[in-house]
């Protein structure tokens, strides 16, 4: 009978780590805090490659853009690209994120 009551220990403890480490997750959107946030405009969403954050006003989190259909965002160039083009590239947080922790 202990066995259960560590086994359920463990379960929870398992659970709220793995609860804690999923608030930690940012979607990418950038906080547009920055001049080089602003000059740079675009950046990708970390979790679907057919959107992308636009920066257009200092001091105003970016906003949610889409690419068109049969398009991806493609971080190097900064552009919807076709799918046949698109190559992964490693996530890079923007300088900046919103107050409010993002989407």
């Amino acid at each position: 009978m202990n066995y259960l009551y560590l086994l359920a220990l463990c379960l929870a403890f398992i659970s709220c780590c793995s609860a804690a480490a999923a608030f930690g997750k940012t979607n990418g959107q950038p906080g547009c805090r920055t001049e080089e946030e602003i000059s740079v405009g675009s950046y990708p969403h970390f979790h679907n490659k057919k959107q992308y954050w636009v920066c257009e006003t200092l001091g105003v989190p970016a906003r949610i853009a889409f690419c068109p259909v049969e398009t991806a965002f493609l971080t190097a160039e900064r552009i919807c690209v076709p799918w046949a083009e698109w190559y992964w590239s490693p996530t890079v947080l923007p300088p900046s994120q919103p107050a409010y922790g993002g989407i």
